[in-house]
């Protein structure tokens, strides 16, 4: 079990039922805020009884329990080595949110979660948040509805989100999309007497301070008037409180990203958002000096240069005519696996095209099969492996599933040429995923959808052979198979990795020492030695201002450079040194 979970989701309800409205009432009047007004603990309430100033005193304190459990539980987690998967900060979202409107501390009876539930929703979703405000004023300006005004913003944020999320129930957006709809019922719940009143026309409308004198309290108990030194000092705390969060997220944000483990110190050289929303492959080529990342939302391919001190100056932005499924580098090239777009995808074949890294076209497009999943280049770069789905996809008229080899230079220079080598799949094997081996000569195709895999014979490419199958469901994480003639391959499981062939020390060697992966729903990576096995040490991967985290979709690793690039699903890329430490080889 991931103890991350609990834990921030009880922390995050703590902090968020803290009932700010309540304390500050009781100290000023030491009375029942519960027995008063509309009887809620909320800023409106209070803001009627004690007027405008602790309206909106309470209102940002409401925001901030809701805000800073969304932000900081995750990153503190992250920082302490705690795993920090990437949906973490919906989860504090949603135990603030549950904590304000059922705090353990008022017998679970608490407000109606506007305040708690902008802060938190502000911290995931700022854009849709700025549509909620827009749409709440726009209500309550001309009626003075607070109810009516925060349903309506509710609404209006849950529709920019849906809006703005073009994969809204895709496995990175699907818990912050049930937040969504979840926080707009609750809050639609909560505030279920208020639509009562609005149909019959008795609904209270906010006149801040009138309807103060109508439950003032006697004239022995505090007025819950406040002298102006207080209001003062009120006033410096939340200065100082706000300057005091800013200087903690500009140390952060220019806080360097690194961790150790074992013989190495992992350091973060660049951050680049592409731009894109996602990014699904990425490859450097041989030499690590330039870098291709896979953009699938707009049919995009861009690439960059790896400056020496390991940052990404972009290249070009190549645009696509299908959607892309995989990239190769080969040389000074790189190939682009793609399928017919909407519903042409069930009606012709997926193909290849090739372009310089600097953008230009190159080669001919060439027929890549029907359902293509996945493009890999052997080692040499003289080979092009493709697999396609074909009839294993469902529809039987298609061919079979298969694994198609073609002439490097047939893609890359033309003229367009169909495979010199194919080997077919059962009709059931969906094939997904293929893994070279370090020299080429051997190959597994991941099933979709199974815990299964085909491990194949490349030796000869123009006479691909499958060599048997393996059930993957025996392992947790990715592993190190190696061959009676010293040739090894990455077996995956549970997530993406590389393979970091070359010791520490700097001495040369083909044989796999350590391993660096990137676990499904974790936002970090973990370094594994391969023997014995272990886990020497994790990476975060982290989002703006070093803030949250964000989930690896993709990691390419350059021996020569030792740098690993990992493109993450909103669509940054993170360029990772391994560093030795133990001084030599570098």
């Amino acid at each position: 079990m991931n103890w991350s979970y609990p834990a921030v989701a009880l922390a995050a309800y703590l902090i968020g039922a803290i009932p700010f409205g309540y304390l500050i009432y009781y100290a000023l009047t030491k009375q029942d805020v519960r027995k008063l007004g509309s009887g809620n603990i909320g800023a409106t309430n209070v803001g009627r009884l004690l007027g405008f100033r602790f309206f909106i005193l309470v209102f940002l304190l409401d925001v901030h329990k809701g805000l800073l459990p969304t932000i900081g539980l995750p990153w503190l987690f992250a920082r302490l080595g705690w795993d920090a998967p990437t949906d973490l900060p919906v989860l504090a979202a949603v135990g603030a949110i549950l904590g304000h409107n059922f705090p353990v501390y008022l017998g679970f009876k608490g407000g109606k979660g506007v305040a708690t539930s902008l802060g938190a929703l502000l911290a995931l979703q700022p854009v849709a948040c700025g549509a909620a405000a827009v749409a709440f004023f726009a209500v309550f300006l001309p009626s003075h509805y607070v109810s009516l005004s925060s349903m309506t913003g509710g609404v209006a944020f849950a529709a920019t989100y849906f809006l703005r999320t073009a994969e809204p129930w895709s496995r990175e957006h699907r818990a912050m999309s049930l937040l969504a709809i979840a926080a707009v019922v609750l809050l639609i719940v909560r505030h279920r007497k208020n639509v009562g009143r609005l149909l019959k026309g008795t609904e209270n409308r906010i006149e801040f301070g009138r309807e103060r004198r109508e439950h003032a309290p006697p004239p022995s108990a505090p007025s819950g008037m406040v002298h102006p030194a207080a209001l003062v000092g009120i006033a410096a705390v939340v200065l100082w409180a706000a300057g005091a969060a800013a200087w903690w997220v500009a140390r952060t944000a220019a806080a360097p990203v690194e961790a150790v483990a074992g013989p190495w110190l992992l350091r973060e050289v660049d951050r680049r958002p592409t731009g894109q929303q996602r990014a699904e492959r990425i490859a450097f080529d041989a030499d690590g000096d330039r870098l291709a990342v896979l953009c699938p939302r707009y049919n995009r391919v861009l690439t960059y240069q790896v400056g020496v001190d390991g940052k990404l100056a972009p290249l070009a932005a190549i645009g696509v005519e299908g959607r892309p499924v995989a990239i190769a580098v080969v040389g000074d090239d790189v190939a682009v696996l793609q399928r017919p777009v909407n519903d042409a995808k069930h009606l012709g074949p997926g193909w290849l095209d090739a372009f310089t890294l600097e953008g230009g076209k190159t080669g001919a497009r060439v027929e890549a099969g029907y359902y293509p999943d996945d493009l890999v280049a052997t080692p040499d770069g003289s080979h092009l492996a493709v697999l396609s789905s074909g009839r294993a996809e469902g529809d039987p008229d298609k061919p079979a599933p298969a694994l198609s080899v073609y002439a490097a230079r047939d893609v890359l220079a033309g003229p367009a040429a169909g495979p010199v080598g194919r080997v077919e799949f059962d009709d059931g094997d969906d094939v997904e995923r293929l893994f070279l081996s370090r020299r080429g000569g051997g190959a597994l195709a991941t099933l979709a959808r199974s815990k299964r895999a085909v491990a194949l014979d490349l030796t000869d490419p123009t006479a691909p052979k499958i060599a048997g199958r393996m059930d993957l469901a025996r392992a947790d994480a990715p592993y190190v198979s190696t061959s009676d003639d010293g040739d090894w391959l990455l077996v995956p499981v549970g997530g993406e990795a590389v393979a970091v062939a070359s010791p520490p020390d700097g001495s040369e060697g083909e044989a796999a020492r350590y391993l660096v992966t990137a676990p499904e729903g974790e936002s970090g990576l973990r370094l594994l030695q391969v023997e014995p096995p272990a886990l020497l040490g994790r990476f975060p991967i982290l989002g703006p201002l070093n803030l949250g985290g964000a989930e690896p979709a993709a990691l390419a690793y350059s021996p020569a450079r030792r740098l690993i690039a990992v493109a993450t699903r909103p669509g940054t890329v993170h360029v990772v040194r391994l560093e030795s430490r133990l001084g030599s080889g570098e």
